[in-house]
């Protein structure tokens, strides 16, 4: 917090010259604080307006005859320079902290789940990288029972979502083959700007040097299906200003005001979806954050679940969808017996390894806390002329390294033979449901097949100057959950990692702190005259680096998923292909945590293209085609007579 204080302090010199790239939209302009003005009924409420939530709205509201309520946690920013400025820190009340259960595998040590509180949702607040996972990743959720949902069903949704930029000619030349400018696997015309920061202090040369030197591939296009090897990633970011992408400012500020059938009603609370006798859902209770009012709108349509991998699990649980016995036993009536409602829980470990460098005398991403006059020097340049490192996200960058298991030990067969022979049943609660088991065995056996694959990473180690390098396990086997205890719907849900409930998981964050020790040991890296701190040198045998692991390690990399998945029934599944919520109809989940299996990377661009997908799916079009033919999009059919609810999302 020292450091967050100190570059707040140092930089709030020049806050008043800053003026966003969306300012002339009223960012206001159709959301409501109180439900005075909000209709009785709408075609579709969507429940969250994060990320897929606003994805969802604004492709609903293409078709002006459809009306969209989103009901958000969060408020609207007030376009602070930390929600634009990449260099600065996000404000904090557009975060909220959730604190897990103690965590044997830490040894009884909590651990933090930062989600965003705010309109745009993570994307307003995350780290800004933004590339996608290897093609590995998407083709295993196909295996798992969803037709089109691999590499090359979502490959046109990646691109769809984003305007890409290619890095400058003198960014090319200073890290020649680490980065490019092939437009082949982007998009050049959708809503959230995919860019490089334009600047990068000249260290990072040595990381991709250090990298190469012990032998690591320097990958130029990560994004192609093969996000492997030491690479230069994009951000989320708009070239031209250099300024924050999000999904507030891609998909909602620029139709605020214009789409009259668009509306947000922030600051409050979804407490229930309450469902009809035939177990459609036919609207939504919520309260005030504020006032404490609670409120109840309908739909005629459908309902649109995106409140993350973190919330929607909660807001199903309340309104009577998950695990029959945890609902009976908290008196709450099951509308749909789904045992895989807040399992199958995934987020990546991560393990903060220090360093200092005796031979590093140019500027350090690190002056930006000891050295507030240079700080604020750097901030002025980014104004006037968006240029230097406040173009590089906070406490980020963009060099990283996604390591395959058998980049980070020679033994790596041994490593997946290991795994083969865990007993799945110790790694789950004895009381979860046998669809639960299966589903996790055919997670296994996909897993063990990706942790052979030179195309699959299993590690991130990113470093972007300073003293500090993450060390991310981003492919666990360990499985954790997500559930109620209450029925009051403003308590926290129990939220339980289970970190390292898998010894595989142990095995590679092991075996990851001595590849960062061999690479550090690489002539580009002893050049700098670096130094571990932390652990320290002197924590040399695997039984040492595993306390520290144990005592060091947080829960998450802040990328939670897989709380609803997207899997058959018999698998423990809560959604179906189309994201439609098992025993129930009018209702879907569109958000991370219908994601099967974790994406092995940062999860904000796959987010997008998940939304995008369910909103471009044909079969929506089709209905929306045979609305306009025969009812004039007047409107009550429903799910169940074409299959899905008409005008549903547009191309």
């Amino acid at each position: 917090m020292c450091k967050i204080a100190t570059i707040v302090t140092s930089l709030t010199l020049f806050a008043g010259c800053y003026s966003s790239p969306f300012s002339h939209f009223a960012p206001h302009a159709v959301v409501h604080n109180d439900t005075e003005h909000l209709r009785k009924s709408y075609n579709y409420i969507v429940i969250g307006g994060g990320t897929s939530g606003l994805v969802v709205a604004n492709r609903l509201t293409e078709n002006p005859r459809v009306t969209v309520l989103v009901i958000e946690y969060g408020y609207v920013d007030g376009q602070e320079n930390g929600t634009a400025v990449p260099g600065l820190p996000v404000p904090g009340k557009y975060l909220r902290t959730d604190i897990s259960i103690p965590q044997s595998g830490l040894n009884n040590r909590t651990a933090p789940l930062y989600t965003g509180a705010v309109v745009g949702g993570g994307t307003v607040v995350n780290g800004m990288f933004f590339a996608r996972g290897s093609r590995g990743d998407y083709d295993a959720w196909e295996q798992l029972g969803n037709p089109g949902w691999g590499w090359d069903g979502l490959l046109p949704y990646f691109k769809k979502s984003e305007t890409f930029t290619p890095p400058t000619e003198e960014l090319q030349e200073m890290f020649p083959g680490t980065i490019s400018s092939d437009l082949k696997p982007h998009g050049i015309g959708g809503p959230v700007g995919s860019s490089f920061s334009n600047y990068q202090y000249p260290v990072i040369k040595n990381f991709f040097a250090g990298w190469k030197d012990i032998g690591i591939k320097i990958n130029s296009q990560p994004n192609d299906g093969n996000a492997t090897g030491a690479f230069y990633s994009t951000i989320s970011a708009y070239a031209k200003n250099q300024s924050r992408s999000h999904a507030s400012n891609a998909y909602y500020r620029p139709i605020a005001g214009v789409r009259k059938n668009f509306h947000l009603i922030t600051g409050h609370t979804v407490t229930k979806i309450n469902f009809s006798k035939d177990k459609r859902a036919v609207s939504v209770d919520f309260i005030s954050r504020e006032t404490n009012k609670t409120s109840t709108i309908k739909t005629d349509r459908e309902i649109i679940l995106a409140a993350g991998a973190a919330r929607s699990p909660q807001i199903l649980q309340l309104s009577g969808i998950g695990p029959k016995k945890l609902l009976s036993g908290l008196g709450i009536k099951t509308i749909a017996d789904l045992p895989g409602v807040g399992m199958n829980f995934q987020d990546q470990p991560t393990i903060y390894m220090q360093f200092s460098y005796n031979n590093y005398t140019f500027p350090t991403p690190d002056w930006m806390f000891s050295n507030a006059s240079w700080a604020a020097e750097q901030l002025e340049i980014y104004y006037k002329n968006r240029t230097g490192p406040m173009t590089i996200p906070y406490l980020g960058g963009s060099s990283v390294a996604f390591l395959p298991l058998q980049n980070i030990t020679s033994d790596y067969h041994s490593v997946v033979t290991s795994a083969a022979s865990i007993n799945i049943s110790s790694l789950l609660p004895t009381t979860a449901h046998s669809s639960i088991f299966s589903g996790y065995r055919a997670q296994s056996a996909l897993l063990q097949s990706l942790y052979l694959s030179p195309h699959a990473a299993v590690t991130e180690i990113a470093w972007e100057g300073g003293n500090t390098l993450p060390v991310a396990i981003i492919r666990p086997f360990s499985r954790g959950s997500i559930y109620i205890n209450t029925t009051n719907p403003l308590s926290p849900p129990i939220i339980d990692f289970n970190t390292f409930s898998h010894p595989t998981d142990l095995a590679i964050a092991l075996a990851s702190v001595k590849k960062v020790r061999e690479w550090i040991s690489s002539s580009p890296m002893r050049a700098l005259g670096t130094l571990e701190t932390f652990p320290g040198a002197n924590i040399t045998s695997d039984a040492e680096i595993e306390t520290f692991i144990r005592d060091a390690a947080t829960s998450s990399w802040q990328h939670p998923t897989s709380t609803t998945s997207m899997m058959k029934r018999e698998l423990g599944g809560v959604v179906d292909p189309a994201l439609q919520v098992y025993g129930t109809t009018g209702l879907r989940v569109v958000d991370a945590g219908v994601f099967p299996m974790a994406v092995a990377g940062h999860s904000s661009s796959s987010v997008y293209a998940v939304a995008e997908k369910v909103s471009g799916q044909w079969w929506f079009n089709l209905s929306r085609m045979w609305l306009l033919m025969f009812s004039g999009v007047g409107g009550g059919y429903h799910q169940g007579e074409l299959g899905i609810g008409v005008g549903m999302f547009a191309a």
